[in-house]
């Protein structure tokens, strides 16, 4: 297997071996903050971003929330499109899409096809990370937009024509995207905050619980149930 499908294989066996983790609630006296990392190329995050967008509306009042993207492909980690790429998203995606429901379109498998597209993390986080400043109200509505352009769309995401729709839907002025985007500042904000959520995941999607002390409790390794979810944070509120 080519190593840059790695990182992608064990998120998907991250959830295949239920690598899904509770904290007990004995040891969490209050909650202060709810972490989630994702990354826009990962399918396993796409799914799930109706749950934590849930679980988000439901626990806005009681937790505050910190959303970070991740880096899952970088440099020469990225895959390139191509006959590989393609069969190895055919064998997998639809798996997710049938569990998670997340719409996996024609579009995108043909996208995985093309030789000339990396699928690199870098851009579309980069985007998501400047986005966080210029309209932080609408950050993760943002990245799952971002991802359905990708997944149901099948557009590139290493070009600013791709996020023109959705700087026109958050009202982000487009001239202030693109001088920004890939920006040395940006870019080094956003290695910053890779860094960051390499402390706290090693596969995406990543739910962390921070408590008053700043101790760090897992509370999902992976794609999780929102059912599940709401019932366990109900009890450590």
């Amino acid at each position: 297997m080519p190593k840059h499908l790695i990182p992608y294989l064990l998120t998907i066996c991250a959830f295949v071996f239920g690598f899904f983790s509770f904290t007990n609630a004995s040891k969490i006296k209050q909650m202060k903050k709810i972490i989630y990392i994702m990354d826009p190329q990962c399918g396993w995050c796409y799914g799930n971003n109706e749950n934590i967008e849930s679980i988000y509306e439901i626990f806005n009042k009681d937790y505050q929330f910190e959303f970070l993207v991740g880096g899952m492909w970088l440099g020469e980690n990225a895959p390139k499109g191509g006959d590989s790429l393609n069969q190895f998203i055919k064998a997998n995606a639809p798996r997710m899409s049938e569990y998670t429901g997340a719409e996996v379109s024609e579009k995108f498998y043909e996208l995985t096809k093309d030789e000339s597209y990396a699928f690199s993390s870098l851009e579309p986080s980069a985007a998501i990370v400047l986005v966080k400043k210029l309209a932080p109200n609408f950050s993760f509505s943002f990245a799952k937009d971002v991802q359905k352009v990708m997944f149901i769309e099948g557009k590139r995401l290493d070009q600013l024509e791709t996020y023109k729709p959705l700087l026109e839907k958050y009202t982000i002025n487009i001239s202030d995207f693109e001088t920004a985007w890939m920006s040395e500042e940006n870019l080094s904000e956003t290695q910053a905050e890779f860094k960051k959520a390499s402390a706290f995941a090693n596969g995406f999607p990543t739910m962390i619980l921070e408590n008053e002390n700043e101790e760090y409790f897992l509370l999902a390794n992976g794609y999780f149930q929102k059912e599940e979810m709401i019932k366990k944070l109900n009890e450590l509120k």
